[in-house]
């Protein structure tokens, strides 16, 4: 069986749904504020396809640990509503949807959040 990275088409698909994200609420947003969030998106684009990859599960948590450590909870839980929706416009079965923001949700509530080195 293929990855959820790979049903859902790739690393590819994965930042450009990301990097979809920051143009939209950019557009709502201060140059100053986007500017922040240029390391915030990197984070969240490399977070989410660790956790859609299939890696063995001690690389797997200690990578994503690190990665989690500078996701600001608020712009995530965004970003997988914003996904949540975007899979659906594209027409990609309800089933993998859920599958994706279940396996993304759980990776990110089992990390360690008390560091945020992006914001």
């Amino acid at each position: 069986m293929n990855s959820l990275l790979e049903q859902v088409g790739g690393a590819k698909f994965v930042c450009h749904t990301v990097n979809e994200f920051y143009e939209t609420i950019g557009r709502h947003l201060s140059s100053y504020e986007t500017c922040d969030h240029r390391k915030q998106q990197s984070r969240q684009a490399q977070f989410l396809n660790h956790a859609f990859s299939e890696q063995p599960e001690p690389d797997r948590s200690s990578r994503a640990s690190f990665l989690a450590r500078g996701l600001n909870p608020a712009l995530f839980d965004a970003l997988l509503e914003y996904l949540e929706a975007r899979l659906e416009e594209l027409g990609f079965p309800w089933q993998l949807s859920t599958s994706l923001i279940q396996t993304a949700s759980s990776l990110y509530g089992g990390c360690e959040q008390d560091l945020s080195i992006a914001c």
